[in-house]
């Protein structure tokens, strides 16, 4: 039997209760793999822009790629996508855990849901056995007690995706969360999960996942997973026990952290963050098993750490994630929180609740300190930066939709239209979408330009997240000098040859790891998009392919290609990954975006940096226009409109999306000779 002509597709419906099981077809996992690539495709062909995203025309497909459930290291990811209802273009993000890897196993490439149901249901995925059950027991429960009671139900050995209060009142950016602990966030598919009514989905699985050469696939595993361990970046107990939560302090002492919503760069001397790596070391455990046996990166970086407490007025606090820097970076940088368990506390009700950690708090708090909310609007309370405690209320006001919740359950851009008074000028959002963390003002153009041309908004995590734009403290540890580590990192870097040549250059390459180096810049963000779209599509974990950067296309392919049986080189499955960042580029021109999107809020253009190395620093606007012509037109992308060429479309084999494009009149031109 072909190897790709066993994978499989559930679909639910919710309005019929029907399930069906049907064969993929093998073009489709040709062209796009799977995970992300697979998700995208689906979604662009069945939801348009006439479609709400919270009307039963939307769907939701959730995708673990096709290295989820074998021994590939760094797999187990999860994608998740629909069409968000906070910015109404692409939803996507991506957990871990063991949820994935049991849908693999269960015999399914992935899940497709549609339409809404009347009431209340959970989806139980038990091999071939699918039920809609009913969930009016667990609907008003939080994310963690639906999960509690449904392994109660079926087993420890079940996965549980489910949603939290803030998914069953329609928070516009709720997500899922997967076994207490991993979260798909800002995919916004917890909003469309509570739309749907659907509460939650149980799998269990109990197949192999079948590896067409099962010895090249084992070589090819052992190689990978070799460039992992032996990454340079500090001892592995280092890497393990502190993780890149106490790679904060550093961050902030170079003035690089979003403070007070990023009106400052400077965290208060009486901040915990400043003892980050002392206290990761003495409140986490690394107890978190549901995907260790699977995940090599959790022994080796950390990424399972857990904070538990057990004395004191958190005594009982236990929750995953002790080891990511977003946590640090969000909580106690942009709400300004000191305190380490009011921040693990913030982190915990995000979970419960079921939403992204980055919300508009932040945005709430300034508006309280500007005077554009006052007591009487919060309900007598007050929301001053670093009171922890009023933001766990107002976290549960967002969840319930009470009060100013509600209008902040709408996301900042919305809920800013809402309360006027120059509300507008505080939401910082991209496309639509709460900014991450990355300041335009003081960071280097590649991830100036990562983060500007992000297709879901606000964030580079489909591109340049965390990759070098300076010298990096753990060369310095080792004692290499800057031309050891540009010497090493050009050379481990797996990437073809003539695109290192366009990169990094030929003269003085300590030039490209400079803040304030643009040359380069726009070919490098573009081949870490490709990468991206691959990583996700395959299944795989963006810290082995980009945080740190010991998987490359080299060892993609060839996984893929042992795993399939069907030969790709390094060329062509990047090439897939290019085809799959133009279709969601067309998703979002389909929708009306074009490059007035690709753009920053105004505080960093006209807000000098207050404090810090970086004080009197603004993004310059005239610089970051000439580098988006760039990265259009390397891109083959119209250079003013950033709407992709008709003739680069074709030679992806998109020429349907040019098609639809060209008919919907999104196109600035009347096709002649191009």
């Amino acid at each position: 039997m072909n190897h790709q002509a066993a994978h499989t597709i559930l679909e639910v419906d919710l309005a019929s209760g029907a399930c069906r099981i049907r064969p993929l077809d093998e073009k489709i996992l040709n062209d796009y793999i799977g995970g992300l690539g697979l998700g995208v495709r689906i979604l662009y062909d069945e939801v348009g822009p006439g479609v709400d995203p919270l009307s039963p025309e939307n769907i939701i497909i959730i995708a673990p790629g096709p290295l989820s459930g074998t021994d590939a290291p760094a797999s187990g990811r999860t994608q998740i996508v629909t069409k968000s209802p906070l910015t109404g273009i692409l939803g996507i993000g991506n957990f871990g855990g063991s949820w994935g890897k049991k849908l693999r196993r269960a015999g399914y490439e992935a899940l497709l849901i549609r339409n809404n149901s009347e009431r209340p249901v959970y989806l139980l995925i038990n091999n071939e056995a699918v039920q809609l059950l009913s969930a009016g027991h667990l609907w008003g429960k939080d994310s963690w007690q639906t999960t509690d009671l449904l392994k109660a139900e079926h087993g420890e050995d079940a996965s549980v995706l489910a949603i939290g209060q803030a998914g069953e009142n329609l928070v516009r950016f709720a997500c899922p969360i997967a076994d207490r602990d991993h979260a798909p966030g800002r995919s916004h598919a917890g909003c469309v999960m509570g739309a749907k009514k659907l509460k939650a989905i149980v799998v269990k699985g109990s197949r192999e996942v079948s590896v067409a050469r099962p010895d090249r696939f084992k070589a090819a595993v052992k190689e990978a997973v070799q460039r992992i361990v032996n990454y340079p970046e500090g001892s592995i107990e280092e890497r393990r026990r502190i993780s890149s939560s106490a790679k904060t302090t550093p961050v902030a002492k170079a003035g690089a952290l979003p403070v007070m919503n990023f009106q400052k760069t400077e965290v208060p001397s009486t901040s915990d963050l400043w003892r980050a790596d002392e206290v990761t070391r003495k409140y986490s455990t690394q107890e978190c098993t549901d995907f260790s046996d699977q995940c090599l990166l959790g022994k080796y970086y950390g990424c399972n750490l857990r904070t538990e407490v057990k004395q004191g007025p958190y005594t009982g606090l236990d929750v995953g994630g002790a080891g990511f820097s977003l946590t640090w970076r969000y909580f106690m940088g942009a709400c300004g929180i000191e305190n380490f368990f009011e921040m693990m506390k913030c982190r915990e009700l995000s979970q419960r609740y079921g939403m992204d950690m980055v919300s508009p708090v932040a945005f709430a708090i300034e508006l309280f300190q500007r005077g554009i909310l006052t007591r009487s609007d919060l309900g007598g309370m007050e929301l001053n930066w670093g009171d922890g405690i009023a933001v766990m209320h107002l976290l549960g006001k967002i969840a319930f939709r009470e009060g100013i919740g509600d209008i902040l359950a709408e996301g900042s851009a919305r809920a800013a239209g809402i309360i006027g008074k120059g509300a507008e000028k505080y939401a910082m959002t991209q496309k639509g979408m709460e900014c991450m963390y990355i300041d335009p003002r003081i960071s280097g153009w590649g991830m100036i330009l990562g983060n500007t041309v992000g297709l879901r908004g606000g964030d580079d995590l489909t591109s340049t997240h965390v990759l070098p734009e300076s010298y990096p403290g753990w060369a310095r540890q080792l004692g290499w000098d800057e031309d050891t580590f540009v010497a090493w990192y050009i050379d481990y870097f797996d990437m073809f040859p003539e695109v290192k040549t366009r990169i990094f250059g030929t003269g003085d390459k300590r030039a490209f790891f400079k803040k304030d180096t643009m040359a380069g810049k726009a070919e490098w963000v573009i081949w870490l998009e490709k990468l991206h779209a691959l990583f996700n599509s395959l299944g795989l974990c963006l810290q082995a392919g980009s945080c740190w950067l010991p998987m490359g296309p080299t060892h993609y392919a060839g996984l893929y290609s042992a795993y399939t049986g069907r030969e790709i080189t390094p060329r062509e499955i990047m090439r897939t990954g290019d085809r799959i960042f133009n279709l969601m580029k067309c998703y979002l021109v389909r929708e009306g975006l074009s490059a007035k999107d690709d753009d920053w809020p105004e505080r960093f253009y006209q807000e000098p940096v207050p404090d810090g190395p970086f004080k009197g620093s603004v993004l310059d606007r005239s610089r970051l226009k000439n580098i988006l012509k760039e990265y259009y037109e390397l891109r083959g992308w119209d250079g003013e409109s950033s709407i992709p060429g008709r003739a680069t479309l074709r030679e992806l084999g998109l020429g349907d999306a040019a098609a639809e494009l060209e008919k919907l009149g999104r196109y600035p031109d009347k096709e002649t000779h191009k």
